[in-house]
């Protein structure tokens, strides 16, 4: 064999070796991806169903029906508009009828200036108000049981 066929032979070895170095590489960042992306999805999802639940306890006239239940976000908003995390879709609703939000520790409810206003167990609410597990919120006909986690 030739000086110049045993340097072209280890030349492409070399290549060969590089590529195959390059390709692990990538297989190992991309499973390290996978698992961090898969992990963080975990924790979004247990950090929302951890928050709670609004529960429908009269539907009213509304095609909500009684047991159906929406999970909390850190920010929900109530009313007619389909932008709303729940949609209540009643004729004495507005379009963004009422806020229940989760800050400094505590949950709160607050009407967003509707005309026909926001009921917290049976009462008009008539500034943002504290809210606790078992408090009823009414909107139009409907009725929502608040379930919160930790409580």
């Amino acid at each position: 064999m030739s000086l110049n066929l045993v340097v072209l032979l280890l030349r492409i070895a070399a290549a060969v070796l590089l590529y195959l170095f390059l390709l692990g590489v990538v297989i190992v960042m991309w499973r390290d991806w996978r698992a961090v992306a898969s992990q963080m999805a975990r924790q979004r999802e247990a950090a929302v169903q951890s928050l709670g639940q609004l529960v429908v306890v009269e539907g009213g006239e509304t095609d909500l029906i009684p047991g159906e239940a929406f999970p909390l976000s850190v920010v929900t908003r109530l009313g007619r508009a389909p932008s709303n995390t729940v949609i209540v879709q009643d004729s004495f609703a507005s379009a963004e009828h009422a806020l229940l939000s989760h800050r400094t520790g505590r949950w709160w409810l607050e009407d967003l200036g509707s005309k026909n206003g926001t009921q917290l167990n049976k009462e008009r609410l008539n500034a943002p108000a504290i809210v606790v597990t078992g408090d009823v919120l009414g909107i139009g006909s409907a009725r929502f049981r608040i379930e919160l986690e930790g409580s």
